[in-house]
């Protein structure tokens, strides 16, 4: 009678290496629904967070300024001020993060109290500086300070009144780093009010363009964290998604127009 015999090495070799395939094969699939989930929950809470600045706007006759490590999620105004250097209601920054709590945003949020992104990166949130040189106050910027922003609204309705583009916030979708301030099909917009956006999933390299966004400057973390990339000038970028070696982008980024916030202004009866 013959003596059974187990597997030798070599059919247990090759049973561990199907079985390695296999695993490989319906990991990837999991790991692209997994991004592609994460990404549709980006955009609804971008989305969402725009809606929450609106109804702010409409409440408050402005829009807030971004928020700050160590903050508790709450918009950050330049303070202390005097007449010098502007009013109260100024920005201490105008790149930064989401001011979660001022619009009663929930989510997760880091020990900084920043509100965070399916990747587990606050999202950012940029606002413009512009003031108008001859409607409302000198030194009080247009869109984040009272008042403000429903004076200088009446200039949307006056073509003569246009306040100029500067200091307003520039969208472009080219693949080089020159943003055109006007004309061309790259240009999203040249008189962005605010921008908010994700970076998207952590990367050990980035580009210009991600750089452009969010590796400018750096704000440092108040508790333990590593330092946080932020946009340090008014050109941003909403490129579409790209996953080629070297020219990854999945920057996730939306933007306040004027002419719609002024219409919802309008609208809710907080234009003349």
């Amino acid at each position: 009678m013959k003596s059974s015999q187990g597997f030798t090495l070599i059919e247990v070799a090759v049973v561990f290496v199907i079985l390695a395939a296999l695993l490989a094969a319906s990991i990837y699939p999991l790991t692209a629904q997994r991004e592609s989930a994460h990404i549709a929950q980006s955009k609804h809470k971008l989305a969402e967070i725009r809606e929450a600045i609106y109804g702010f706007a409409i409440a408050q006759d402005r829009i807030p300024c971004p928020t700050l490590p160590n903050n508790g999620g709450a918009s950050v105004p330049l303070n202390p001020a005097t007449p010098a250097t502007g009013p109260a209601n100024n920005c201490q920054s105008y790149h930064g993060f989401v001011p979660s709590t001022t619009l009663g945003i929930s989510g997760s949020v880091n020990c900084d109290g920043l509100l965070l992104d399916p990747w587990g990166q606050p999202y950012r949130y940029s606002v413009t500086s512009t003031d108008h040189p001859t409607l409302g106050n000198l030194g009080y910027h247009d869109f984040v300070v009272t008042n403000e922003t429903s004076t200088v609204g009446i200039a949307n309705l006056d073509p003569n009144l246009m306040p100029p583009p500067n200091n307003y916030l520039r969208v472009c979708r080219n693949l080089n780093i020159s943003c055109p301030a006007s004309g061309g099909v790259d240009l999203l917009s040249n008189n962005a009010v605010a921008v908010i956006y994700s970076i998207g999933k952590p990367r050990s390299t980035s580009n210009a363009q991600e750089d452009e966004n969010a590796g400018e400057t750096s704000i440092a973390s108040t508790c333990g964290l590593a330092a946080y990339g932020t946009a340090n000038d008014n050109n941003f970028y909403a490129a579409d998604r790209r996953e080629i070696a070297g020219q990854e982008f999945d920057d996730i980024l939306i933007w306040i127009s004027p002419n719609i916030l002024y219409a919802k202004l309008l609208q809710a009866g907080q234009l003349p």
